[in-house]
């Protein structure tokens, strides 16, 4: 019976931690306090250096908890911003009790330019962040460690969290 109890617990401590990943994904609301590392690769890339660049702004909005300013880091074609008004992220981001209270960006992993047109019309490109995050659940006051990937895409010149 104790180890049918913890099994349960584990599994449930397991999915937990995949929908904190999915949350925030979905930038429900995050808590970030973080450090930022330059990006891996040390080509001198500015399309890299512009994706780096944002994400860390973005993040350091979260720190905050600066609502204005993530909402406007989100891309606007996002399908988030499509069923989201700044209304309803502000009372989803307050509402959850999960927050990102470290972060360190390890590396913008991939940027691709956008061969999907017919599905994503007004997207330039797509790149992949990949960036290590301490969650701090509110409700429990427990922390994990997780890895994340952040999708951030290029509308109209400009690179916003996808």
């Amino acid at each position: 019976m104790l180890l049918q109890k913890k099994e349960s617990r584990f599994r449930f401590q397991l999915v937990r931690g995949i929908l904190v990943a999915a949350l925030a994904c979905s930038c429900l609301s995050f808590y970030t306090a973080g450090m930022a590392s330059e990006p891996s690769a040390k080509t001198g890339d500015p399309e890299e250096q512009a994706v780096f660049t944002v994400a860390k702004k973005y993040l350091d909005a979260e720190v905050v908890r600066d609502l204005p300013a993530v909402y406007a880091f989100l891309a606007p074609s996002s399908a988030y911003c499509a069923a989201h008004d700044y209304e309803a992220f502000v009372a989803e981001a307050n509402a959850s009790p999960v927050r990102i209270i470290e972060y360190k960006i390890l590396r913008v992993a991939h940027i691709m330019k956008n061969d999907d047109l017919k599905n994503f019309p007004r997207v330039e490109k797509f790149a992949y962040v990949e960036v290590d995050v301490v969650v701090f659940y509110k409700d429990t006051n427990q922390k994990a460690d997780v890895n994340i990937g952040f999708t951030f895409i290029k509308e109209r010149g400009k690179w916003y969290k996808g």
